[in-house]
């Protein structure tokens, strides 16, 4: 790009790789990921150097970055915000505290820019599994495009102290939505001490026609429940044929741990008589004999015909409309 200088040591280059490093929380070092067809490609070619010690700082793949990142130093990756991330198998994120970074402005509940797309031939089963101690993830839209018969998770959370902000988690084909997969799941939480702000749990444009749930409680770790988990304003989504599909849905006794708190959720049944979508009986299931863990709901709001009237074994509920099954369940205006 002609017109100024892009040396990142001086002039508006200089400024430009300030401006990439601010309000980042994080000693680590900075890795940005880029793909070559991307517009930004060629300046950030100029802005984003090898380091003095030789480690390579731009990468066309978000797969490259991670490979290059060094656990526990507290690296970050900063995504491109105006490019698909292609993922051609799904990543295996057993390193610890790296931090990743959409670079789309940030803040958006859905469509955020930076998109990690897992391929259409991908039989690994999920888009990213999280096994590793305090990752972070923030401003990105994790989106599972496998057709593949294994393709029914787009995220595995098993690792420690995660945290999740601003990210969204899709499925972009219907291949694996159909009557016969009862195991699909956008999320399945096995995680252990995990933040979740202000993210999105599936999607209400693709119809599913099993009972299957948006998020599953199941060990992803072995030997590791999901226990003291914290959500807070976060929203579920599904367009479902089937009543009897959940948003949440707790697999086995063995699975939760402890208090898991969910502060204001919305479990939101999208409705259309064209395509798909009815009201469904229950917004989440437990499991029964339930005895180890419980999940705490302050202030849920649902169009469900209940929040929860099958198995409520160590289901509690606070907040609007307390009545039992139907506590946060909402009205239709008269």
């Amino acid at each position: 790009m002609s017109g100024y200088n892009q040396n990142s040591n001086a002039g508006f280059g200089l400024a430009e790789t300030i401006r990439m490093h601010t309000g980042i929380l994080s000693l680590g070092k900075i890795l940005v990921v880029c793909p070559s067809t991307d517009a930004n490609f060629d300046r950030l070619t100029n802005l984003v150097k090898t380091d003095s010690d030789g480690v390579v700082r731009l990468y066309t793949t978000l797969a490259a970055a991670y490979a290059a990142a060094t656990t526990n130093q507290n690296d970050v990756i900063l995504l491109q915000g105006n490019s698909a991330h292609a993922v051609t198998t799904g990543i295996a994120w057993s390193k610890s505290r790296i931090h990743v970074l959409g670079m789309d402005g940030g803040d958006r509940l859905v469509q955020q820019g930076a998109r990690v797309v897992g391929a259409a031939a991908d039989d690994t089963g999920y888009v990213i599994k999280v096994t590793g101690t305090r990752n972070s993830f923030r401003n990105i839209k994790f989106d599972q495009g496998s057709t593949d018969a294994a393709g029914l998770t787009v995220a595995q959370f098993g690792g420690e102290g995660t945290l999740v902000k601003n990210c969204s988690f899709v499925f972009s084909t219907a291949t694996n939505l159909d009557g016969n997969e009862t195991t699909t799941y956008e999320v399945v939480m096995g995680e252990d001490s995990g933040t979740f702000i202000n993210c999105t749990f599936g999607n209400d444009t693709l119809d599913t026609t099993g009972a299957r749930a948006v998020m599953a409680i199941d060990v992803v770790t072995t030997s590791q429940e999901m226990k003291s988990c914290i959500f807070k304003d976060c929203l579920w989504n599904i367009l479902s044929d089937d009543a009897n599909a959940n948003f949440i849905r707790v697999l086995a006794t063995t699975d939760c741990k402890f208090g898991t708190t969910f502060i204001n959720p919305i479990f939101h049944a999208s409705l259309n008589n064209t395509t798909g979508g009815i009201v469904l009986t229950d917004a989440v299931d437990s499991v029964s004999s339930l005895i180890e863990g419980d999940m705490f709901f302050v202030n849920p709001s649902t169009n469900c015909t209940n929040f929860s009237s099958a198995i409520t074994d160590n289901l509690f509920v606070t907040g609007q409309n307390p009545v039992a099954a139907t506590a946060g369940v909402a009205v239709t205006p008269a």
